[in-house]
């Protein structure tokens, strides 16, 4: 029988206390999580944008058309790439090579001048 103020009631209540807390810093983490590596694959969107118009305008092609061709296929490269991070199983997998890839967008655009 457990009587109420006992030590095991004490231990059961701290317990119960420390999952909460936990359960809850695991929810913020995730929603930063979430947000950061939506962030990265922004910005490795908006890298290939400024890579692909460059590289279009290099090929020949007219800088407006180049600008416009680049813009819509952000509107494709930014989904793709969300959806590439999110499907990693793994929760350090996809840090590394979410901010992998976001270096390695950058690196090409300054080698391709194209970094803004």
């Amino acid at each position: 029988m457990v009587v109420k103020d006992s030590v095991i009631t004490d231990l059961n209540n701290r317990v119960k206390h420390t999952m909460a807390v936990y359960k809850w810093l695991y929810s913020i983490c995730m929603v930063l999580h979430s947000i950061v590596i939506c962030l990265l694959c922004y910005i490795s969107s908006s890298q290939l944008v400024n890579i692909t118009g460059t590289v279009l305008f290099h090929l020949g092609m007219a800088w407006t058309d180049a600008v416009v061709v680049a813009s819509m296929t952000g509107f494709i490269y930014l989904p793709v790439i969300l959806m590439w991070a999110f499907s990693r199983g793994n929760t350090l997998l996809t840090w590394v090579k979410v901010i992998c890839f976001t270096g390695i967008t950058l690196v090409t655009a300054w080698l391709a001048g194209a970094l803004v």
